[in-house]
């Protein structure tokens, strides 16, 4: 079977970051617990407690699967929910630093098979900056991870500049996972908060950066949102209409209509179905679309890559979507390790 793909929205909670809050839980200000069916869960700073789904530390059956969906290299992201956002500034770096070396392990031991992205302290800008920097620079990742919220704050601030001016100095790519979704609090039954709520998220993010101009004042920005975008590739007619009427709102801060800012964004290709990515791709382009799987989660799509070769396009958009822009938007080279 032929290894083609790069994986781009693939989860990874160290096993070594687990055991080191056992150690020291109470000065990192994360408690770790067990759940009644048996499962460990953390918690930060007091809050909700996040279950860790059993596959998440594993690494055996990880490539197992990735062999079995045609994954070569897996991009190792962090498990949303355990980002650490509630903990102050300075613990959560303490955290994200942890979390960031936990990655780096796996991947010096598997350098053919994953590459990684840096966790940074999001609520603490500088910080995030200063974490960014670090694994970049010294641990050679491929570009950072982020909720598409902090603590319920939308990136529509100039608070969060520190850290884009950051990511556009060293031109990494940064990856919006949802977080911390509006409204959840009504999407309990069946399972909708993760159904409609992640989507939804993405899309209500994107809409904040791109009227609030933050791709105005960093035009080199690279961002890449997961689950296909969202809605926002669907409805971008609609976030153009609003920019040109602005009804019921201010005037946008932003210079261009939001369409104009498809040129610093990416997606991954869990649209589930053929057509759809077809159409995801008509819109943005072959060239901002990577392969993702959401692993281990079955809500995921570990045979993503079956949606790429199946669509009606040339060989070479199906190679840049597989790979190809990946590798160019990670700075890995042409050939694995």
């Amino acid at each position: 079977m032929s290894l083609r793909a790069i994986d781009i929205h693939h989860h990874y909670v160290p096993q070594v970051l687990l055991d080191e809050v056992k150690r020291h839980g109470n000065s990192l200000d994360v408690v770790i617990s067990q759940t009644s069916d048996g499962h460990t869960s953390l918690s930060f700073a007091g809050g909700e407690k996040y279950q860790i789904q059993p596959d998440l530390p594993e690494i055996d059956r990880r490539l197992s699967v990735m062999d079995e969906g045609k994954i070569a290299i897996a991009v190792l992201e962090a498990h949303t929910a355990s980002l650490g956002y509630r903990l102050d500034g300075a613990r959560g770096e303490s955290w994200c630093r942890l979390y960031n070396e936990g990655l780096h392990e796996l991947v010096k031991k598997r350098p053919d098979r994953f590459v990684a992205l840096a966790a940074v302290p999001l609520q603490d800008p500088p910080r995030a900056a200063s974490v960014l920097d670090h694994a970049i620079r010294d641990l050679k990742f491929s570009g950072a991870y982020i909720g598409s919220n902090v603590n319920g704050r939308y990136y529509n601030t100039k608070d969060f500049d520190p850290f884009w001016a950051k990511a556009q100095e060293l031109d990494v790519l940064i990856v919006m996972h949802p977080e911390d979704v509006a409204g959840s609090e009504r999407m309990g039954p069946y399972g909708l908060r993760l159904i409609c709520g992640n989507p939804a998220d993405s899309a209500l993010s994107l809409g904040f950066l791109t009227y609030s101009g933050v791709f105005d004042r960093f035009p080199e920005l690279k961002l890449c949102v997961l689950h296909g975008g969202g809605f926002y590739p669907y409805h971008l007619g609609r976030f153009d209409r609003g920019f040109a009427v602005r009804y019921g709102a201010r005037a946008a801060e932003s210079s261009l209509p939001p369409s104009a800012y498809l040129k610093n964004l990416y997606f991954d290709n869990l649209v589930y179905r053929v057509e759809t990515l077809d159409y995801l791709k008509r819109i943005v382009g072959a060239d901002r679309i990577m392969v993702g799987t959401d692993y281990p989660y079955t809500l995921g799509d570990w045979m993503a890559v079956e949606k790429v070769e199946a669509l009606q396009c040339p060989q070479a958009e199906k190679e840049a979507i597989l790979s190809g822009n990946a590798r160019r938007l990670l700075k890995l080279p042409s050939h694995t390790p």
